[in-house]
């Protein structure tokens, strides 16, 4: 059976299992989709430029359900507590009858209102307004691929035990990441010095992050965020260091890439490095994202 949950400050909320919500009705499916259009003056149609996905605004209806009147207000104050305006997310969770799990991060948009006229015996009916600005569902597991020196060293999957230890100094590896979601997802990438001119390229879409002429220095970590909104090139202190990205870089749409834009999803992801030692560590992280469920 599908489970809906709701988790915020930690504390995860059941929507889904009558005690105390239970659903009424949840507009699932795909993101909204916005094509982009031109056209010439004399353009009979037009010319289609491509697409970009709106965010998600979902009323999503609950049965708040009591056996007294004392409980139908507790239940409330439940509901009030946990779709109250704020700037932390509400982490929206779905697990499916085939065991997959999807996320959306939300924020309440609207009113939460209990109408009289939709209040049965102590139950209450409620619709919650909530918007994902991100509008692409997400396993919250994050995935991880991590590189080190040495031609002959491997990558892996998270679980990880750190710090993982390589031998000579040249990092020079293609990991094959298998990304599994539906739609493309913008990885953090990670650089724990020392290492001279990292450079991290994905062969399969050509984009690449290029510190050809720097220095990573033992004990200094570089983070780079691609993800839309974040991005940002900053080491272990916050200081900003995106001036190291050489000018023909690709922070903007460096990216896995889903199938069949990656055919089978297969990203080659190539990292290069000279002068690393045992505790240098490079590694990608990432979410797989959804356009629907």
């Amino acid at each position: 059976m599908t489970t809906l949950e709701a988790i915020i400050g930690g504390a995860t909320y059941s929507l889904s299992d009558g005690a105390p919500f239970a659903i009424i009705d949840s507009e699932d499916g795909m993101a909204p989709v916005r094509r982009i259009t031109d056209r010439g003056p004399l353009q009979d149609g037009d010319s289609d430029l491509g697409f970009r996905l709106e965010p998600i605004v979902w009323p999503l209806a609950l049965r708040l359900v009591a056996n007294n009147i004392a409980t139908h207000y507790d239940v409330r104050d439940t509901a009030l507590r946990i779709f109250r305006p704020s700037r932390t997310a509400i982490q929206i969770r779905w697990t499916l009858d085939n065991g997959a799990v999807r996320q959306l991060d939300c924020h309440v948009s609207g009113r939460l209102a209990f109408a009289s006229r939709e209040r049965q015996g102590f139950n209450q009916k409620c619709v919650v307004p909530l918007r994902a600005a991100n509008p692409l569902y997400y396993d919250p597991a994050m995935q991880a691929v991590t590189y080190g020196v040495g031609a002959g060293s491997g990558g892996f999957a998270f679980p990880l035990s750190w710090p993982a230890s390589f031998g000579g100094s040249t990092v020079n590896q293609t990991r094959a990441i298998a990304y599994v979601g539906s739609y493309r997802e913008f990885p953090i990438v990670i650089i724990k010095g020392p290492i001279t001119n990292p450079v991290v390229t994905n062969l399969t879409t050509g984009d690449k992050l290029d510190f050809t002429g720097v220095t990573i220095g033992s004990g200094t970590t570089y983070t780079i965020d691609c993800r839309p909104g974040k991005k940002s090139v900053l080491d272990q202190d916050g200081a900003n260091r995106i001036a190291g990205l050489s000018d023909d870089s690709d922070l903007a749409t460096f990216s896995l890439e889903a199938d069949p834009e990656a055919p089978g999803g297969i990203n080659s992801v190539h990292v290069t490095g000279t002068s690393a030692n045992a505790t240098t560590e490079i590694y990608l992280q990432w979410y797989s994202r959804y356009v629907g469920i």
